[in-house]
């Protein structure tokens, strides 16, 4: 009787989900589109099997025309599947599908997968039908291309072309770019916000100035360019290599940065950015330390507005991280201190360096989180300056991680996280990942 009553109940429901979509079916095309402009790319094409009325809809989709396929990707990394058989397999789906696009805008239009210069006619033809879609945001990123045989985005594209005025969003990785196209692209297009280059080659010298320019976002990764000048007054968040000079001459808004590289690179970021580091509210370096060299932070430098400080490191299990701690002083309204640490060669157990510990009423940091933790010395000795120092202290977090160590020495680290936990300062909260 039971089991009646459920397959009873389960065919209205089936009636009444058919009788829902003949409702939506039965709404005007033009309500049915705006719903299309909800879904993702391919939630968009799927529709198209629901119904006749969807089949033609789909075709209208103003969303973002989405292609990746990183499953592919990573099949054609590990060699499981060739990469030229599939380049070209994927070349013609993409055209397959712009063939059939009849909307007269797009809101963005990303291509993520390995391309190359022979490819250069088709990726050519989908920059004009982006461009001609009034494209707001347009990421090209051709990763794992080799630099021998990159493609070269086409300048005359954005000089002669009215519809890349709409764009607000600009993205490029692993493509061959020249000074004057990303000042083109800086000078024509009046409501670009977002610029990220990464990993381009061409690229020299540049100058972003403005005073008109709603460039809020710069990201660039470039390993040839030496010299950017910036006269910004949107901008508020700065990504770079450290090997890159950067000459901020006026951007008032500034206050996020990022920078990336060695020791070398690092100095030269803080040199580059002296100006502004005491008005940023978030900083994160990323830094490579491999040799003997240190990282010494400016002598004097403050950080007086900083309210979020992360430092990334790559590091010999034996080496200090004492060096940190000069910039952790110079913020006294740091709020939260983060280190994600990534060690390799694990080295016997070294002798423990005293950092100068003692209670500092001008420390305001209030939440440390360790990612990567080992429990050894190179960062124990970091955690118990804190620890000692940091009376404002309020939260600490740990996650043990130890990617190139053996599996049984994460449960060591852990262990060795609990018995922290013991040493922590009455009423300060400890969360153990």
């Amino acid at each position: 009787m039971e089991k009646t009553l459920l397959l009873s109940s389960d065919k209205k429901c089936k009636r009444k989900v058919e009788g829902l979509d003949d409702l939506i079916s039965r709404l005007p095309n033009e309500i049915l589109i705006y719903i299309l402009s909800f879904l993702s790319s391919k939630e968009a094409c799927r529709t198209s099997v629901l119904s006749h009325t969807w089949k033609h809809l789909w075709p209208f989709f103003s969303g973002t025309l989405n292609f990746d396929d990183p499953s592919t990707r990573m099949d054609i990394v590990f060699g499981r599947k060739k990469s030229e058989f599939e380049m070209n397999k994927f070349v013609e789906r993409v055209n397959s599908i712009l063939k059939s696009h009849r909307a007269s805008t797009l809101e963005g239009f990303r291509v993520k997968f390995e391309l190359n210069y022979c490819y250069k006619h088709h990726i050519d033809k989908w920059i004009d039908f982006a461009i001609s879609k009034r494209v707001k945001s347009l990421e090209l990123d051709l990763s794992k291309c080799t630099f021998e045989n990159v493609y070269e985005f086409p300048l005359e594209r954005v000089k002669v072309s009215v519809g890349i005025k709409s764009l607000t969003s600009l993205t490029l990785v692993r493509v061959h770019v020249t000074s004057e196209l990303l000042e083109n692209f800086l000078s024509s297009c009046p409501l670009l916000e977002l610029l990220h280059v990464s990993s381009v080659r061409g690229l020299f010298n540049l100058k972003i100035s403005g005073a008109s320019l709603k460039l809020k976002f710069l990201h660039m990764h470039c390993p040839d360019c030496k010299i950017v000048e910036i006269v910004a007054p949107n901008l508020e968040y700065l990504g770079f290599d450290g090997i890159i000079d950067f000459h901020v001459d006026y951007a008032p808004r500034l206050l996020n940065v990022c920078f990336v590289g060695s020791s070398y690179g690092m100095r030269n970021a803080f040199r580059s950015l002296s100006s502004c580091l005491d008005r940023l509210e978030g900083l994160m370096v990323d830094l490579i330390m491999l040799g003997k060299d240190k990282l010494k932070f400016p002598k004097g430098q403050k950080l007086t507005n900083l309210r979020r400080l992360k430092w990334r490191v790559l590091a010999y299990d034996g080496m200090s991280l004492r060096w940190l701690v000069p910039s952790i002083e110079a913020a006294p309204n740091l709020r939260k201190f983060t280190l994600e640490l990534s060690c390799i060669n694990p080295s016997r157990k070294r002798k423990f360096r005293k950092v100068m510990k003692y209670p500092n009423e001008h420390l305001g940091v209030k939440e440390v989180e360790i990612v990567g933790f080992t429990g050894r010395e190179i960062d124990m000795e970091l955690i118990n300056y804190l620890l000692k120092s940091a009376t404002k202290l309020e939260k600490i977090v740990i996650t043990p991680r130890c990617e190139t160590v053996k599996t049984q020495n994460i449960k060591g680290a852990r262990e060795l996280a609990k018995e922290l936990e013991k040493n922590l300062p009455i009423g300060v909260e400890f969360v153990l990942l």
